[in-house]
């Protein structure tokens, strides 16, 4: 008793308990489980340390005042933790009252030929006993706030016709766990058909292999919408192709115009089917900050062209085509897509007409399909010092555009075409960096010339394998006449033309994979003539700043030799000498 009476008199438990209860709330959101326990012995740490409950010692195991303004404060109680016991998890559901709560169930007998979700960490693994989910979201749907759900097909279904109900729900997490191939077959999970239409609060929305039955909205908008994330299955892949739900292209446009809040929108494999007519209707989705398209290449091409949004946002499509000529028409998106990024450059002064700063395009085949990535970014940061020391694998940063095609797989010229066509599709004027990979295409060095001669502030260059080699060649062409010392053959000094140097500006230049001691080391001695024409052109830059020669086939003493002609020479060293 006296204790107590000592307890009431501290200042502490003089607060009112409505201002207590916030500090508590606060404290619960502002720290972490480590911050509270650095500075105790092991012998003093609670068994809640280290789960969703850490900080249950701190506040209610104070005092008997403390204890009981924590438990009179719903907010507390409202992130509901199933996976560390029933009596814990039904404790919290009581104290949280009707005060919206958080929540995230697994299903707590998974489906034995079900691929995991562990890995997912919003998703704890849970531990016997558990809670019947059903249960919960029957008794306590009315004030989730936040619900998040992972479970394979077969229990998914039954969970999600609950959510016909309205509810205050603002975030809805929805991952469905495919069966193992061969196993069990995979019932299309969708969300009720009134989904949309009944849970106006939504702010955020994510499906994983799952889709809407329904994008209708009727005239209610969803005006606090900000995140859209669907992935439904690949229909490619798919064994129930009639259930897959996709709306049509009005349908899809009047749900859109709903949702004017919208700052993040990925699509993938639900996009409406292809309009019969040309329909010039657009949807400004003004907060749109990033945007992810993935299914056919006419069905990205057709909402990606009746989308308006700032130019700042980051674009992400990834389409296939089964073309024949396949290339080509999965390349018709670019025209499009090089309006955007005419938009998203720095654009100063009237002889700057904007355009992205860096650019990627990266090819590879697998399984007979060939995969075509063009990667764009708005702003160029140059490298550290530090950095000029490692190894340079292009920009940093996820790009501002990234264009991701596939294809049959065809010849090394199908693939050349391609890389021609997307430098030629996109507004390249101002690039100051450009990284090439491909996977079986050769470029002459008159392609590189033609393509980028009137690029005049590229000073960072990759280039791969041959597209590495043809570059060798085509930083001689317009470099002046040959040099006292160059012993090179005149067939293609023969082919210079009049005209500017390529990349007169080049300040790094990296090459992968070129094999320098083959053919009598032919590959060294035009590097070498290259670098020294280009030093004797008053249009170049005398003395690269960085030369990086990675996966090459080159003797080290030779490499020792580049300092000529760069300030900073990097290589991979080898241990085995016999390689």
């Amino acid at each position: 008793m006296v204790r107590s009476r000592h307890n009431a008199l501290t200042r502490s438990c003089r607060i009112p308990p409505e201002i207590l209860g916030k500090i508590f709330v606060h404290y619960q959101l502002s720290s972490s489980s480590s911050s509270f326990y650095s500075q105790n012995s092991k012998e003093n740490i609670s068994s809640l340390y280290s789960t969703a409950l850490w900080w249950v010692p701190a506040v209610a195991h104070v005092c008997r005042h403390w204890r009981t303004v924590a438990l009179e404060c719903p907010r507390l109680w409202s992130n509901i933790a199933l996976h560390i016991g029933p009596a814990w998890a039904t404790r919290m559901l009581e104290l949280s009252k009707d005060s919206p709560i958080s929540i995230s169930m697994s299903d707590p007998d998974p489906c034995e030929v079900a691929t995991d979700s562990s890995s997912l960490s919003w998703f704890p693994e849970p531990v016997p006993p558990k809670l019947d989910p059903l249960k919960v979201l029957s008794e306590h749907l009315l004030h989730i706030k936040e619900l998040k759900l992972a479970a394979c097909p077969c229990t998914a279904h039954n969970w999600v016709n609950l959510l016909e109900t309205g509810s205050p729900l603002e975030t809805l997490r929805l991952h469905v766990n495919p069966h193992r191939p061969g196993s069990l077959p995979d019932t299309p999970i969708s969300l009720p058909n009134n989904f949309l239409a009944t849970h106006l609060r939504l702010r955020r929305v994510f499906l994983e292999n799952a889709c809407l039955s329904s994008w209708t909205l009727d005239s209610h908008p969803l005006t606090q919408l900000s995140s859209l994330i669907i992935i439904a299955p690949d229909p490619r892949h798919a064994t129930d192709r009639l259930a897959h739900i996709v709306p049509t292209p009005e349908q899809f446009l009047d749900c859109l115009f709903l949702m004017p809040a919208l700052e993040e929108l990925r699509l993938e494999y639900c996009l409406p089917y292809i309009a019969h007519k040309y329909s010039s209707r657009a949807v400004s989705l003004l907060h749109l900050h990033t945007l992810t398209l993935r299914d056919h290449v006419d069905k990205c091409h057709q909402v990606f062209s009746q989308l308006d949004f700032a130019p700042a946002a980051t674009i992400n499509i990834y389409c296939w085509s089964t073309n024949p000529r396949s290339e080509r028409d999965c390349l018709r998106i670019l025209p499009i897509l090089s309006a955007h990024l005419s938009r998203i450059g720095p654009g100063t002064g009237n002889s700057r007409t904007g355009g992205p700063q860096a650019l990627t395009l990266h090819s590879a085949n697998d399984d007979a399909r060939t995969r075509f990535v063009l990667s764009a970014w708005s702003t160029f940061t140059l490298p550290t010092v530090e950095e000029d020391h490692k190894r340079y694998f292009g920009p940093k940063g996820d790009p501002d555009v990234r264009l991701e095609c596939e294809w049959n797989a065809g010849d090394p010229e199908m693939e050349r075409r391609a890389l021609l066509r997307a430098c030629a599709g996109v507004p390249i004027a101002q690039l100051r960096a450009l990284s090439l990979r491909p996977s079986n295409a050769v470029w002459s060095a008159h392609d590189w010339y033609d393509t980028f001669v009137d690029c005049s502030e590229i000073t960072h260059v990759l280039a791969h394998d041959a597209l590495a080699e043809s570059l060798i060649e085509a930083l001689r062409l317009s470099t002046g006449p040959p040099g006292i010392d160059d012993d090179d053959d005149d067939e293609i000094i023969s082919s210079d033309r009049d005209g500017l140097p390529l990349f007169q500006e080049l300040v790094s230049l990296s090459l992968v994979g070129v094999d320098f001691g083959a053919a009598d080391e032919w590959m060294r001695k035009r590097l070498c003539n290259s670098m020294k024409r280009r030093q004797a052109n008053p249009l170049c830059v005398t003395l690269l700043d960085h030369l990086e020669l990675r996966a090459c086939t080159v003797k080290e003493e030779w490499v020792d030799a580049l300092g000529d002609f760069a300030c900073i020479v990097v290589w991979d060293r080898i241990t085995d000498a016999q390689r």
